[in-house]
């Protein structure tokens, strides 16, 4: 990951100047310390979706939501929903429903404008065209998969570290919500384990709270996602033995939902 390739360039300059330097005045200071530690890596949240391999496509197909999900056009916002809408393009293609893949593919590429983002997304866009005409679900999951990829890094090389937060915020608060209410209609305490995702939450709670930029944390939308992700996280780290029970997956869907909603007001 970038991130660590950071970290190891940082580590290296830190030794050499060491090296050269002997006198403790010289070590690094708080703000050069504080890099190493700034906006953890997070992984995909297909880890939560590979769940789905054990499920019918029907039933997949009924966790896509119903509405699409739009917001007034906002950088903020447009982070947070490109986020999430990659997850539910991930989980439309896994339940082979081609009209709300067309339909969200086409939301997608209208929130590119204020992320610099139009090469990346509407590629992708021209992508899943093809392959939504010629059913190629494999080649969908792989196009979908390339474009988290490929967006993550374009916001990351850019240094737009807060829209890089967000838009992983939008999609694993989505993946969270549609696999807890796929638990939640036909509960067992074994699916419930796909969701202990504890480190996954922890940095995703520390890398909200790296965020400064007064246009991000002044909306009431980011405070919302905060507090909630903050009781998402104490939630998901209350396991017993990797287990949920069906209150706690009750409040999984709560939480994630209350943020979801907060976006679109």
């Amino acid at each position: 990951m970038k991130t660590r390739l950071i970290i190891a360039v940082i580590a290296l300059s830190l030794l050499f100047s060491w090296g050269c330097k002997k006198k403790a005045d010289q070590l690094p200071d708080e703000e050069m310390a504080s890099m190493i530690t700034t906006f953890a890596p997070l992984p995909s949240f297909k880890e939560v979706y590979a769940s789905l391999d054990q499920v019918q496509v029907k039933d997949i197909a009924a966790a896509v939501p119903t509405e699409i999900f739009k917001t007034k056009q906002e950088e903020v916002r447009n982070a947070f929903s490109l986020g999430l809408l990659t997850a539910d393009a991930v989980l439309a293609a896994k339940g082979r429903d081609k009209n709300k893949l067309r339909d969200i593919s086409a939301q997608m590429m209208s929130l590119t404008g204020l992320l610099g983002l139009e090469s990346e997304v509407n590629r992708l866009g021209d992508e899943m065209k093809t392959m939504i005409e010629k059913s190629d679900w494999d080649g969908l999951d792989k196009a979908l998969d390339f474009h988290k990829e490929d967006v993550e890094s374009a916001l990351w090389e850019a240094e737009n570290y807060d829209n890089y937060t967000l838009m992983l915020m939008g999609g694993w608060i989505e993946a969270a919500n549609r696999i807890a209410w796929l638990v939640d209609q036909d509960y067992s305490a074994e699916r419930t384990k796909v969701l202990a995702q504890k480190g996954t939450f922890n940095h995703l709670h520390s890398n909200l709270k790296q965020i400064k930029s007064e246009h991000v944390v002044e909306q009431a939308a980011f405070q919302t996602a905060l507090e909630n992700v903050q009781e998402l996280r104490e939630l998901i780290n209350s396991d017993q033995d990797g287990v949920y029970n069906k209150e706690q997956i009750k409040s999984i869907i709560e939480l994630t939902g209350n943020i979801k909603a907060a976006f679109q007001e």
